[in-house]
């Protein structure tokens, strides 16, 4: 198993990386607990050396997944598209883009989405946050971006809330976001 994943040309990355991408197949339903569980001490195992050390690491990461396991269970989550390509024309050849995270649809059958992090709030995912919720809206084709929620999912406390801002606070992040791509735009050709 471990050698057919090599060959798939999975990411490399440390602890929480591979933790988070096991996860993320879990949740969308590319492998079952069991199987998901194996595969994280696989390739924990196959990246990593054998110490005391990172088997305790090991063990934190088989806890992340088991609690992850009861996130998706509690809120009832069903993985209905792995991911998107993001492309938000923010006006003057200007975009937002890049891979969505996967969308969800909870028990109340409201679409959603995933972003894990190990750590608080961080400018990135308070980001993040607004730009995912108006792009789930955007494909599944909903009339208002307030009707999706984004949960975030801390793996290092084991905790979640769920985020939902109203389409006024979307346009106002969109609105900063602008000036972002404008300053970085003026910057840019100042050293280009």
């Amino acid at each position: 198993m471990a050698k057919a994943l090599k060959a798939k040309g999975f990411m490399r990355g440390g602890f929480n990386k591979v933790t988070k991408e096991v996860c993320l197949s879990y949740a969308k339903g590319n492998v079952t607990f069991k199987d998901a569980s194996y595969l994280l001490d696989i390739r924990l195992s196959d990246e990593f050396a054998n110490n005391a050390k990172n088997a305790k690491r090991r063990e934190a990461c088989q806890l992340v997944l088991s609690n992850f396991k009861d996130f998706i269970q509690e809120e009832g989550l069903q993985c209905l598209k792995n991911f998107s390509i993001i492309k938000i024309d923010m006006g003057n050849n200007d975009s937002i883009g890049g891979q969505s995270c996967a969308i969800f649809q909870n028990k109340e059958g409201q679409y959603c989405g995933v972003i894990l992090t190990e750590q608080e709030y961080n400018f990135a995912i308070t980001l993040r946050i607004p730009v995912e919720q108006y792009w789930i809206a955007k494909f599944m084709k909903l009339n208002d971006s307030s009707m999706v929620k984004i949960y975030v999912y801390n793996t290092a406390e084991h905790s979640y809330q769920w985020i939902q801002y109203p389409g006024d606070r979307i346009a106002i992040a969109f609105k900063q976001s602008k000036v972002v791509i404008e300053q970085v735009d003026i910057e840019f050709k100042k050293i280009a």
